[in-house]
């Protein structure tokens, strides 16, 4: 029988496992709600029935895949060969036809599309329809003919400059995780990443001073012009003598670097064509920044000064005066001149977002294109405006918010188990709001109480909370610019309210404390130091700890194959640091505990999949109501791995009574803050 995607994704999850999975973390798992594993589940058991296994589901247990190892292998391998997708989300799915349409320069049948992304072949007519003005946006014809097929039609620059651009706003913005690689396959990885080798050896401080995003899109355009000259496909449209153009010397010094790195002769058209890909690239500014970087300074600064005076008269006397913007302004305005000379395509993923949140400042911003136009002869287009507007709002902000009385911001940070997700969550975060007073608690969505929403502004979740009537933002966990704009915009606004008045019901913290005070005493009582063989591998290491933590041989494979589960998808070992940092939130366990292995006299583990590690951690935790606690304090333990030379060495050299004592410190810490915070 044919097996649809959302049923192999359950019994790829299923076989991915040595312990039964319930509804609910299947759910999780797939991004799903759990009725629809329950209506799910005839169709596994169908499909698993062609190979001989038998879908079984155990109350109070969860759901497992019974039979012979064989037949196992046998389904995987034929689910494997199937590359198929159920994309249901309207824009995701026309992202992915862009990525196939720019990807096959043969055409294909309708056929082709609806089966790959598991619609009908109206919805994907549909969708050629919809994308269509993205394809003439790039001077891109989208053939669609009865009988012949349907392909992207174009000239070799405009099919670059479209790849690029698809290419690079994806990587940027990660505004849809779910394209994943997909977004990779429209490059050669393999010659994206020589390109990068050769910008590095070349040590130009020209490209030391483009902003990360520039970068990010000159590596793209190289990579795929490189590709194309491979192929024999050239760009042929006529070239001016760009020689003298200020940047020349930098573009032909790239191209000369490529053409050794990968024995190709790039013709001068296509130098120029670095030429305006570099200058119209946005430069980094600071309060370094100095004029002469820039052309024309004094020219800019007056369309500068004009601009700004073509703006609201108060607002305009105070923005005179902050030089950093005035820097960072003129330092955009070179490029964006150039880019509006030469025609070059810019987009402004944050436009739409812009006008809605920032109208007033918008409409400022069209005055102060007008003066562009008049000072030029160019005209900005949205996009271009939309990018004077985060430099002019950034502006107004900054003046408004030193006029504005502060107060410490209290976020929390929601991820299905307020363990991995969420401090990933938290360290972008306080990267990116170090300056801002700000205090960060991160929580698994089972946490959420009406004491935590109390003392809690505000959340910053990847999961909805529509049912918990609390104020909260829905982001993308990578945190992407766009987030980053609307977290500012509510750090802002929240720390010039009044303070939450939290519960401080005395009964409710002793039982807090108490909890608290018996996982403490529980790690510290249960740490232990254990002797392992420096032949020993990675799973052989995680199964003598887990039979040493657990206390029955069921619980120990339980334990054992969620590690292993979770090395897949993310490696623990850190030769960087020589140790292995296993982890768990596991129902094998009732108790936090921490446990630490390394070999007699200080020998390195030269084990499979611990070579040259010098010691391995394993620290678990229960599933149980107290999961944020615990994961905070894992955290600290985490952390002080990572910051503590003394006790990362004391870990690699098994001294026992001094990794014990560590810990007690650590504990204590982290004990006393959470006193203070009830």
């Amino acid at each position: 029988m044919d097996i649809t995607p959302r049923t192999k994704q359950i019994i790829i999850n299923l076989l991915s496992v040595k312990h039964p999975l319930t509804d609910n973390e299947l759910a999780e798992a797939l991004g799903v709600s759990k009725r629809t594993i329950l209506r799910e589940a005839d169709y596994v058991s169908s499909a698993l029935a062609d190979y001989n296994l038998e879908l079984v589901r155990r109350k109070g247990e969860g759901s497992s895949i019974e039979g012979s190892e064989e037949d196992k292998k046998a389904i995987l391998d034929a689910i494997s060969t199937s590359r198929e997708m159920v994309v249901t989300d309207k824009e995701r799915r026309r992202n992915y036809l862009k990525i196939e349409l720019l990807r096959n320069r043969e055409p294909q049948k309708l056929f082709y599309y609806s089966n790959k992304f598991g619609v009908s072949e109206a919805t994907i007519s549909n969708d050629l329809d919809a994308i269509e003005e993205w394809a003439k946006e790039f001077h891109l014809e989208l053939v669609k003919k009865p009988g012949y097929g349907i392909m992207l039609s174009a000239s070799e620059k405009n099919y670059r400059v479209a790849m690029q651009r698809f290419v690079t706003e994806s990587m940027r913005l990660e505004n849809n995780p779910n394209l994943g690689d997909n977004i990779y396959s429209l490059l050669n990885e393999g010659i994206l990443a020589e390109v990068g080798n050769a910008l590095d050896d070349m040590d130009e401080p020209y490209l030391k001073n483009i902003t990360n995003d520039a970068y990010i899109g000159l590596l793209v355009h190289l990579a795929v012009a490189v590709e194309r000259i491979q192929q024999g496909k050239f760009v042929t449209e006529e070239s001016y003598d760009a020689s003298l153009d200020k940047g020349y010397d930098i573009a032909k010094k790239i191209a000369e670097a490529l053409e050794k790195a990968f024995d190709i002769r790039i013709p001068e058209a296509e130098v120029n064509n670095i030429l305006l890909h570099i200058r119209g690239s946005k430069f980094k500014y600071s309060n370094a920044t100095k004029f002469e970087q820039v052309m024309q300074a004094e020219e800019l600064l007056s369309i500068v000064e004009g601009m700004i005076d073509s703006i609201d008269e108060d607002y305009a006397s105070e923005i005179k005066y902050e030089d950093d913007f005035i820097t960072g302004l003129i330092v955009h305005l070179e490029t964006a001149l150039y880019r509006m000379k030469n025609d070059l395509p810019i987009s402004n993923p944050l436009l739409s977002q812009i006008k809605k949140e920032y109208p007033s400042v918008y409409e400022d911003c069209k005055k102060a294109a007008g003066v562009i136009y008049e000072r030029t002869g160019l005209m900005p287009n949205e996009s271009e405006i939309g990018y004077l507007c985060m430099h002019f709002g950034a502006a107004k902000e900054k003046i408004q918010s030193r006029k504005r009385k502060k107060r410490t911001v209290n976020i929390g940070v929601i991820c299905a188990s307020g363990f991995g997700v969420a401090q990933l969550m938290m360290a972008k975060l306080r990267n990116h709001f170090a300056n801002d007073d700000i205090v960060l608690k991160a929580y698994g969505v089972d946490e959420i109480t009406e004491h935590i929403i109390s003392r809690t502004d505000f959340f910053i979740s990847i999961i909805e909370l529509n049912d918990f009537g609390t104020d909260y933002l829905m982001v993308n966990p990578m945190i992407t610019p766009k987030d980053i704009l609307q977290i500012s915009t509510k750090i802002d606004e929240y720390s010039s309210l009044p303070l939450r008045k939290a519960d401080t019901d005395f009964t409710r913290q002793l039982d807090d404390i108490n909890n608290i005070i018996i996982r403490l005493k529980g790690i510290i009582r249960k740490y232990h130091h254990k002797k392992i063989s420096p032949l020993t591998s990675f799973e052989e290491t995680v199964s003598i700890l887990s039979e040493d933590i657990t206390e029955s041989p069921k619980a120990a494979a339980i334990l054992s194959s969620e590690i292993m589960a979770r090395e897949q998808v993310m490696s623990q070992v850190f030769p960087e640091i020589g140790i292995a940092l296993l982890h768990a939130r596991s129902r094998a366990v009732k108790e936090c505990e921490v446990v630490t292995a390394s070999c007699e006299n200080q020998q390195v583990i030269q084990g499979e999949g611990l070579e040259n590690i010098k010691a391995v951690i394993c620290m678990v935790v229960p599933l149980d109501e107290h999961r944020k606690e615990n994961s905070e304090m894992l955290g600290r333990i985490s952390s002080a791995i990572i910051e503590d030379e003394h006790f990362l060495s004391d870990i690699q050299n098994g001294k026992e009574d001094e990794i014990r004592n560590r810990l007690q410190e650590i504990l204590k810490g982290y004990f006393s803050e959470h006193l203070n915070e009830l």
